[in-house]
């Protein structure tokens, strides 16, 4: 007799699910500095390619979440913004550099996390509770 295992994908799913994956951005960038790495190059392409990567795994990890996993996305998409806003003020005051276009774009993938990321989630909870407007 064959027996059949399937495995579902959903472990794979909580494991980026769990993954404040904004954090990465931050991260990315606070090593490329530390490194004296040229961001007109190689280095930005990926961090281009790594911030609209970011930002949909965010956005598609906002949809269908219970509560704790919005508390958690919610705290963690606030976090991200405080840290990148603390950073950019750093880089600008402290060491008396200019923002390049890789430093707003990714503030900006950032920003659009902690704006977009609870709207879903929010969305999906009323789409899935059958609360929102049918049209």
């Amino acid at each position: 007799m064959t027996e059949l295992n399937i495995r579902s994908g959903r472990r794979r799913l909580s494991t980026l699910a769990s993954i404040p994956w904004t954090l990465v951005i931050i991260l990315y960038m606070v090593v490329v500095h530390y490194s004296a790495l040229d961001m007109s190059g190689i280095t930005g392409y990926v961090f281009i390619g790594l911030g609209v990567f970011v930002l949909f795994v965010e956005f598609f990890k906002s949809g269908d979440i219970n509560a704790a996993a919005f508390l958690i996305d919610l705290s963690s998409a606030v976090l991200s913004l405080i840290v990148a806003t603390v950073l950019l003020s750093y880089l600008y005051f402290s060491l008396d550099q200019v923002p390049t276009f890789y430093h707003w774009f990714g503030f900006a993938i950032i920003l659009g996390d902690a704006i977009l990321s609870p709207f879903n989630a929010f969305r999906t909870a009323l789409r899935n509770l059958g609360l929102g407007v049918s049209t």
